[in-house]
């Protein structure tokens, strides 16, 4: 007897992530001992490390044994000090019994989405996007629809587009659950102005839907304008924030994130209750994760430390890369603002490739340079690169995108 063929589930064709696609090829490359020049992983742990009072913390919870169950929604302690958070950025009054503790923002969204999408449902995100947002929708059996950011108004959306998009998916029969905002945005290194979500939040509470903020890179700004949370701007409308350590703390590895649910509606009322439910499915986030987390989130003068320096070497990559891509023939980049990504655009039609799956694969084939495919990102002929290596790796990078340019 064998095990069949067919046997996976027909959502499993949903279940990947572009970004991790040329694996195998550069694992091939650096197996003939030839040195690869990444700009592919959005991670800044292997170039900035991670906050050694945070490590710390969580070496001291192991050695004491805190290592069992902790409650579902989260350690009280832990998303008490969330909440202390966004009282002290954004001067938001949370309850801390909204907000869950979760495996970073990706099992936030999974919570989200788990809770509100199925076939005939549906949720509007804007394009460019990041993969998982997509692939968990349909992988749930939603509709994924798509508004588009301006480029060359710094990838900014727009809300006369935002709404035909709402109006034609529902005289489509798609019942439309959310909006799904990333700010600020990877893969385009934008931030939304106050403005913007303040026209996002309009649009959601004239279509009775609930407002969903990715805020991982919140303290991340690379320029001198000022961060909103969706809290902000979003209070007594439905909303949802994402947020965790991974990116403003550098701590990716250590897989700890939050989601906050805190209007009073029904609406709201019945989300908190479906997360909480699915959290206790999962027992529990990581009890260490949470105890570093409390460390983290309290103590803001070392934070603060880390923070500067992080972004202050992440400003220096990322304006050195815009102006380097810029320099290009048939490359254009917008400024990044915030996180650490750059989204140039690329003129296929003065190369030999079809597409951008095509021209980033031969560019790490040929130059052993890895950056992603904006396609993976909803928007072909663009490439994502990070801006997280040294100035010297990023101009290998850029280089090996004008060698193949040119050729």
């Amino acid at each position: 007897m064998s095990f069949k063929s067919d046997t996976l589930a027909e959502r499993m064709e949903h279940a990947h992530h572009p970004i991790r696609k040329l694996y195998p090829l550069a694992e091939e490359i650096k197996k003939s001992g030839v040195e690869i020049y990444n700009a592919n992983i959005g991670d800044p742990v292997p170039y900035l490390g991670t906050a050694k009072y945070i490590v710390k913390a969580y070496c001291k919870a192991l050695k004491d044994g805190k290592a069992s169950y902790s409650r579902s929604p989260g350690d009280f302690e832990f998303l008490d000090e969330i909440a202390k958070r966004y009282k002290r950025l954004y001067n938001l009054d949370i309850n801390s019994s909204r907000i869950f503790a979760t495996h970073g923002v990706s099992e936030a969204l999974i919570f989200l989405i788990e809770s509100l999408i199925e076939k005939g449902r549906g949720a509007v995100v804007f394009n460019p996007y990041y993969p998982l947002y997509a692939s968990t929708l349909k992988l749930f059996g939603g509709t994924i629809v798509l508004s588009t950011l301006n480029e060359e108004e710094g990838w900014a959306p727009s809300k006369e587009d935002l709404e035909g998009k709402i109006k034609k998916a529902k005289d489509e029969g798609v019942d439309l659950k959310f909006i799904l905002v990333t700010n600020p945005s990877n893969p385009t290194g934008s931030m939304c102005s106050r403005k913007d979500l303040e026209d996002v939040v309009e649009v959601a509470k004239n279509n009775d839907l609930l407002v969903v903020s990715d805020e991982i890179y919140d303290e991340m700004i690379l320029v001198k304008e000022k961060m909103t949370c969706i809290g902000e701007v979003a209070k007594g409308v439905p909303h949802m924030i994402m947020n965790g350590l991974s990116k403003n703390w550098g701590a990716t590895g250590f897989r700890i994130g939050w989601a906050i649910i805190p209007e009073e509606d029904e609406g709201s009322k019945k989300l908190r209750e479906g997360v909480g439910n699915l959290a206790t499915m999962r027992l529990s986030a990581s009890t260490p994760a949470q105890i570093a987390g409390i460390e983290a989130l309290r103590n803001v003068k070392a934070h603060q430390r880390f923070l500067r320096y992080m972004v202050r070497n992440i400003r220096e990559r990322a304006e050195f890369m815009q102006k380097r891509l810029n320099e290009i023939n048939g490359v254009s980049c917008q400024k990044a603002k915030g996180a650490f990504y750059l989204f140039p655009k690329i003129d296929l039609s003065r190369t030999k490739f079809k597409d951008d799956d095509e021209f980033c694969t031969e560019l790490l084939r040929k130059e052993h340079v890895w950056v992603t495919k904006g396609s993976g990102f909803g928007l072909g002929n663009h490439l994502r690169s990070t801006a997280l290596p040294p100035v010297e790796v990023l101009e290998k990078v850029a280089q090996g995108i004008e060698n193949l340019m040119r050729a």
